[in-house]
């Protein structure tokens, strides 16, 4: 599985560009891309390289990685807290998020990572804690619990599809390692 990041090109000397990940600037080989590139380029970063160009209207409406968004939501909850919790180094966040969230964990870890150098958690690892698919089947009332989102739309019991979902859609931050 390839994960990359949108990321807007603000410099280019020869094949390296400098690149804004949503405030975070980083290098980024331009010698995958496959066609030429230019400041102001937005382009989808993976491991250092440039790896194809995208339309500005596919960043802003978050298509390209809406992972970016949550994990920029995820900082501000973290710096907000710190602010009001005289804290200075945040060396841990930690996360609940539901398998049904439509979220994913390595995409958000990816994003985190690459938005928390300017913040409280620069040093910070993101701990996700998976919450498996559960609810109730209206037919039989048994309580269901899965892994994976295919298999919760069909009681294992009864096979009724009258499921009522009640968890596996969380996305909080649960705690923070701060000093």
């Amino acid at each position: 599985m390839c994960l990359a990041m949108p990321s807007r090109i603000i410099d280019i000397e020869g094949s390296i560009a400098t690149v804004d990940v949503l405030g975070a600037r980083r290098k980024a080989s331009l010698t995958l891309l496959p066609e030429a590139a230019a400041v102001g380029d937005y382009v989808l970063v993976h491991a250092g390289f440039a790896l194809q160009k995208v339309g500005r209207d596919r960043i802003d409406s978050g298509e390209a990685m809406h992972e970016a968004g949550i994990a920029r939501n995820i900082l501000e909850i973290v710096e907000t807290q710190c602010l009001g919790n005289g804290c200075t180094t945040v060396r841990a966040v930690r996360i609940r998020l539901g398998r049904a969230a439509g979220v994913m964990p390595e995409a958000l870890k990816l994003a985190f990572d690459s938005l928390k150098d300017t913040t409280a958690a620069k040093d910070a690892v993101l701990v996700i804690d998976q919450v498996p698919i559960g609810g109730t089947c209206k037919a039989c009332g048994k309580d269901l619990e899965s892994t994976d989102a295919r298999r919760i739309f069909l009681c294992p019991h009864c096979g009724s599809e009258d499921i009522e979902l009640t968890r596996g859609r969380e996305m909080e931050v649960a705690e923070m390692e701060i000093d």
